[in-house]
């Protein structure tokens, strides 16, 4: 069976999604019904899209690929999201031989249910910050206080699963705050070695109940262009796991160095290490490798979203290389510059 293109043209006017093929004298060659009821246009064809398409950021978008890209067939060319008479919609550049293809789609409700989610978190966390200081206020005191020995365990077991779960709260809103991207990234250079042997420091507690060696190796004039602060949040939640799932008289190693206008760095450890099955899935909230060892160890299962949060807002990217029972080595990638 043959199909010709006029085919093709009228199945794509029954799309609920927008399309708009524009050729390389930028005159748009068809704009489907669903394109054209959005952007409030009836006559198109034949016409150059700068005398038809109205509004301004499509347009500054649409003439920015017209700059002399060249690009592969089929590249997608650009993926992001346009307003347009109040609605989201989420826009895709292809392009095939020498024409455009323009492809739309409305997102706006799954855009108002993530906003309503980030909210509710965010929301709910701050409410549960007042009561949560006030029972560990109250199991702190019963602990000073109280000369019976059981009350004092019991209140020390109430003390420890609070402070877990004000952790777990602390997570939830940096993670809230990173996802509705409401605080401004401040970059500067750090000096790395030094933010490093702060955390050592916050760590010693922990990492000499294993006997865990701390190795700093990053040079002590090493400079990072990043935010300071997001940056030990970062470097915090890496570190600490290296520790939590190491092994007894292991070591972690943390190494920096730069390649092509990037500053790479590297958290390794000699622990548990991650099965492969369970690599494309750790950064994700929540996912835990073992999670009956997680609950014994601690923690809340956010901080390696956290860390991808952190480093996709530095235009940079975290990845992880890891051999189930030899150990783990992850490493960030900032760019130098904005």
């Amino acid at each position: 069976m043959n199909i010709e293109p006029q085919d093709i043209l009228k199945f794509l006017n029954f799309l609920k999604e927008g399309i708009i093929i524009i050729d390389d004298q930028k005159n748009i060659e068809f704009m489907n019904k669903y394109a054209k009821k959005i952007l409030d246009i009836e006559d198109i064809e034949g016409k150059n899209f700068a005398d038809v398409i109205k509004d301004d950021y499509l347009y500054s978008i649409i003439s920015h690929e017209f700059k002399g890209k060249e690009q592969s067939k089929g590249v997608i060319l650009k993926n992001e999201e346009v307003n347009i008479k109040d609605k989201i919609y989420l826009l895709n550049f292809y392009e095939i031989g020498n024409k455009k293809f323009l492809h739309f789609s409305d997102i706006t409700p799954f855009e108002v249910y993530k906003q309503a989610k980030k909210d509710f978190v965010s929301n709910v966390s701050h409410e549960l910050k007042t009561p949560i200081a006030v029972l560990k206020g109250v199991m702190e005191t019963i602990e000073l206080e109280d000369d019976l020995p059981t009350v004092k365990n019991f209140a020390k077991m109430g003390k420890k699963r609070i402070n877990q779960m004000d952790s777990l709260i602390n997570d939830l809103l940096v993670l809230a705050k990173l996802e509705s991207k409401e605080e401004k990234i401040e970059k500067k250079n750090i000096k790395l070695y030094f933010l490093v042997l702060d955390i050592f420091k916050d760590l010693e507690d922990i990492a000499s109940e294993k006997n865990i060696q701390l190795k700093n190796n990053i040079e002590k004039d090493f400079t990072l262009f990043a935010d300071r602060k997001k940056i030990n949040i970062l470097l915090k939640n890496l570190i600490e796991n290296a520790v939590k799932y190491n092994r007894q008289d292991g070591k972690v190693e943390i190494s920096a160095y730069k390649k092509n206008n990037y500053s790479f760095i590297e958290v390794e450890d000699t622990g548990i290490g991650i099965p492969k099955e369970s690599l494309p899935l750790i950064f994700e909230r929540f996912y835990r490798v073992d999670k009956s060892r997680s609950r014994n160890i601690g923690g809340t299962g956010l901080g390696l979203s956290i860390v991808k949060h952190i480093a996709e807002s530095h235009n940079g990217k975290v990845s992880v290389e890891s051999e189930f029972g030899k150990g783990s080595k992850f490493i960030v990638k900032i760019p130098d510059s904005n």
